[in-house]
């Protein structure tokens, strides 16, 4: 792992990690979440639902009083993050793909994946599309309602959880949305973005199938295996 340092003086901006911790356990209603939770750029805690609201603006204003420049996440109905404002997953997603397209490198296509409230301001980077899976927790189907229900690149998933995520890959055509060991003809399995390892696959069960006698038209097989390797290639 090599640390980014263009993303590390982002995050430290107006931001200490002393006095964000010294401030929140003056909290009582504040519990800290394990060691391994947290982050020289993030403090994790626990504090229960009815206290939230209450405790997430009183720690606002004495940081804002301090001088640090923070946020503060609450999601899963128990867990409150504190990050620097430049800090959190949208921020990660939009200085990435920043990085990657100054370097040349821009992906042809991003999906943001999500169940959670901290999810939410990765839906709102643009270009990117989105999915919530259907088992997304209260606070960030609320945030969708509000703010992002008539988006047609984000969508609330019928499926649950990595279900949700291939039925997203489906719905936006980014890909095979579907194992190749569970296409019965792949002459029918045609996808606009052609992917080597899928390709892969699907050469090998065709090679097994063909072994064992089970392919009749091996022809016209043989023919759009080669037509996906070309167009790979080219």
């Amino acid at each position: 792992m090599v640390p980014d340092h263009g993303w590390v003086d982002t995050l430290n901006h107006k931001w200490d990690l002393g006095i964000v911790k010294e401030e929140a356990c003056k909290f009582s209603e504040l519990k800290l979440q394990a060691e391994t939770e947290q982050r020289p750029h993030k403090v994790s805690f626990y504090v229960d639902k009815s206290k939230a609201q209450e405790v997430t603006k009183e720690l606002s204003r004495r940081f804002e009083k301090r001088g640090l420049d923070v946020k503060i996440i609450y999601s899963g109905g128990m867990d409150l993050d504190i990050l620097p404002q430049g800090a959190g997953k949208g921020q990660a997603l939009a200085y990435l793909l920043k990085k990657l397209k100054t370097e040349g490198k821009l992906p042809v296509n991003t999906l943001a994946c999500g169940d959670s409230g901290n999810d939410a301001e990765l839906f709102s980077i643009p270009d990117v599309y989105g999915v919530m899976v259907s088992n997304a927790q209260e606070e960030l189907l609320k945030w969708h309602a509000e703010n992002a229900k008539d988006n047609p690149k984000v969508i609330h998933a019928k499926e649950r959880c990595a279900s949700g995520i291939i039925e997203a890959i489906g719905h936006f055509k980014l890909g095979p949305n579907l194992s190749p060991r569970d296409v019965s003809d792949f002459l029918e399995c045609k996808t606009e973005n052609v992917n080597l390892g899928h390709e892969v696959v699907k050469f090998f069960l065709f090679y097994e199938r063909w072994r064992r006698g089970e392919v009749e038209n091996c022809e016209a097989y043989t023919a759009s295996l080669k037509a996906s390797c070309v167009s790979i290639v080219t």
